[in-house]
């Protein structure tokens, strides 16, 4: 059978599971969501066994180390994968919502209500953990799903789809709802992604050369973000201290996600003094400045650094070279704080406080499928709410329109 064959197949499956679920029980969705965290904790070793082959592979192909510590699953990083879906199967359901409603002039009544999206195409690279967080986020919100991880990661997302597909299967659930892809085939995955007639969405977590191969070939609609150029804007009105401290947390606790900031914009009328107290920590933690450089995701210990004149240029600065992903200021004039949340066009924007907040559990969505830096219908981190659409009810009594 041909990939053309194949990926209409599997995306035709996925779209029958979505029929099913779409209509399937709020507290069966939760008890299978529970009995899947129970059993991540009881499969811990077989994960591990599975882990290490991934592990084994990926130094062997020369991955980088950076790359292998994201791959690696530890007894700890187990648990929180199981508390995760234990938090997603607490959250409130998000079906059948009233999200508003109204009784119109020839007295029908109209409400929009909360529905799943339906057959989702879910890609992503190489962390197994978030095979298990798609998975459920996915499935609380009633739709199916069909993964796609990294060939990094094959054995561990592997054996952690087939836990989430046996144990729907024990509460009589279709065990289509969760489709793991683990064939590599790059001509399968542009195959899936002309599967318009059947697939309702596609979702990219990645880097930006995996997301924009995705959006050039998808039929689908995308949900992306190409890359976060994260700016922090440090006002003349700021608390020197509080600046050094938001700016170091922005770039070094984390430097190669996408929330990192990778611009500071220093106000022209701050002392010497203060900029070197807002940048000799991040010189001490070994970040190399790049001076006037603009519009760069370094995703490392480096960072541009540009002086402009005030709120109004900085504002001007971001909506050229950021990237709409998360921005920050910092400053204690309220007029400027004002300004900037009015001005700055970004999915987050963070008023004296880290970029690295930009994320869906800071957020308390739970675990997330990834931020959007869209404007339609999705934007910001992705918890459950953002993986639901809508439909328009109407309740007559015999009306017709004249």
């Amino acid at each position: 059978m041909d990939n053309e064959l194949i990926a209409e197949k599997i995306a035709q499956t996925a779209k029958n599971a979505a029929l099913e679920l779409r209509v399937l029980q709020a507290d069966i969705r939760n008890k299978a969501l529970q009995k899947i965290a129970e059993t991540i904790r009881i499969c811990e070793a077989k994960i591990m066994d599975e882990n290490i082959k991934d592990i084994k592979a990926a130094k062997s192909s020369g991955m980088p180390n950076q790359m292998i510590s994201r791959l690696a699953l530890t007894h700890k990083q187990i648990e929180e994968i199981a508390k995760g879906v234990e938090e997603i199967a607490a959250f409130a359901d998000p079906l059948g919502k009233i999200l508003e409603s109204r009784t119109l002039a020839n007295g029908i009544d109209i409400s929009r209500v909360s529905v799943p999206i339906g057959a989702i195409f879910f890609i992503y690279e190489s962390r197994p953990n978030v095979t298990i967080d798609g998975a459920a986020l996915c499935f609380k919100a009633g739709n199916a799903v069909i993964l796609r991880g990294g060939k990094e990661s094959v054995h561990s997302s592997t054996f952690l789809a087939k836990i989430f597909c046996d144990v729907l299967a024990e509460f009589g659930i279709s065990k289509d709802a969760v489709q793991y892809i683990n064939n590599p085939d790059r001509d399968l995955l542009s195959c899936l992604l002309r599967q318009d007639r059947y697939l309702d969405l596609v979702i990219p977590r990645g880097g930006e050369g995996l997301i924009r191969a995705v959006n050039e070939q998808s039929r689908i609609p995308v949900i992306k973000h190409f890359n976060g150029i994260c700016h922090v804007y440090i006002d003349k009105s700021a608390n020197i201290d509080k600046a050094a401290k938001i700016l170091y947390n922005s770039k070094v606790q984390k430097p190669s996600v996408c929330n990192a900031a990778e611009t500071v914009l220093l106000h022209k009328d701050l002392t010497k003094e203060a900029v070197e107290q807002i940048l000799k920590p991040l010189e001490e933690a070994g970040v190399e400045f790049y001076f006037g450089k603009r519009g760069i995701e370094y995703l490392d210990l480096q960072i541009s650094v540009c002086s402009v004149d005030g709120i109004k240029e900085a504002c001007e600065h971001i909506e050229k070279y950021g990237s709409h992903h998360t921005d920050a200021i910092v400053a204690e004039d309220a007029q400027a704080l004002e300004y900037f949340a009015n001005n700055v066009d970004s999915a987050s924007l963070m008023l004296n406080a880290s970029t690295r907040f930009a994320d869906g559990g800071q957020y308390g969505l739970g675990a997330e499928v990834g931020i959007s830096t869209d404007k339609l219908h999705a934007r910001g981190p992705m918890g459950i709410e953002s993986l639901c659409s809508y439909k328009w009810v109407l309740r007559g009594n015999g009306q017709v329109r004249e």
